[in-house]
């Protein structure tokens, strides 16, 4: 079993599933992953940025590469893309779920149908995805998923709190499937990354304040950080946390919340100035 994990570690060959592939996180992993040799599958609903992914994938990797066109949010959709995946493809074993939305604005400010979609997308879309593949995984006796968390997932900040709240949930998610299908030889890697330099700040940041207030030093390009997470995949990593500081932030709020919040609001301080002017 603890075999069949480890040649997880090459990806030659291996059938990788990666939702919210068109684009951002999900398209450097699928590229990552096909320069090494897997199957590469990506899925996301934009069907013409997909099949752009798709075909780059198979000039890296000379393997066949598949996109298929599914909405996250529709338990009946993911039922029947994984179907097909299954009939066309093969078993999945690696499964990537880097779907994600986000709006940064006060809590009090947003409206129910932003909480909700983000909630549906960012976790209730995830714990469906991997609960399906995880059946299968522990079936044939291995595989590996990989989350996407978020750093703001164990670091809280202003005008992130329904998104951060979607994160925390996944972060947690993960830490009770992974002891429930670790005797099955499955792999589960949760990624908590800082801001990443993709369009993902376009939207979840549109006026351009939270993006301009961050120095450039901690944005993780997305190519970097999707080989990180292919070198860590078939070995028993938890976590990703990059840059380093998020982990170490992380534990210091739990230790010092008091002195977290006033450090935090401190840092963030040119929202409220903003608001005042």
């Amino acid at each position: 079993m603890l075999k069949r994990v480890k040649t997880l570690r090459f990806l030659r060959n291996e059938v990788v599933l990666i939702t919210g592939g068109s684009s951002g996180i999900g398209k450097s992993l699928a590229l990552e992953a096909a320069r090494r040799g897997a199957i590469v599958v990506v899925t996301a609903r934009n069907k013409e940025k997909l099949d752009q992914v798709a075909k780059q994938c198979l000039l890296l990797s000379g393997r066949p590469a598949f996109a298929y066109q599914m909405d996250a949010t529709s338990p009946d959709q993911i039922d029947e893309v994984l179907t097909q995946i299954r009939h066309q493809v093969g078993a999945i074993d690696v499964l990537v779920n880097s779907a994600g939305l986000a709006e940064f604005a006060p809590a009090a400010e947003q409206s129910y149908k932003t909480m909700d979609q983000m909630t549906e997308v960012n976790l209730l879309a995830l714990m469906y995805i991997s609960r399906c593949v995880a059946r299968q995984m522990m079936d044939q006796g291995y595989g590996a998923i990989i989350n996407l968390g978020s750093a703001c997932g164990k670091i809280p900040t202003p005008n992130s709190a329904a998104y951060s709240a979607t994160k925390a949930g996944v972060i947690q998610f993960d830490n009770v499937l992974r002891m429930e299908v670790a005797d099955y030889g499955v792999q589960v890697l949760t990624v908590n990354p800082g801001p990443v330099n993709t369009p993902f700040f376009d939207k979840a940041d549109q006026d351009g304040s939270y993006r301009a207030h961050l120095p450039k030093w901690m944005f993780i390009e997305p190519d970097e950080l999707a080989r990180r997470i292919w070198n860590n995949v078939g070995y028993k990593t938890r976590e990703i946390n990059v840059p380093g500081y998020v982990a170490y932030f992380g534990w210091a709020y739990q230790v010092f919340p008091g002195l977290g919040d006033w450090a935090i609001k401190k840092f963030f301080d040119f929202q409220q100035n903003k608001k005042e002017l």
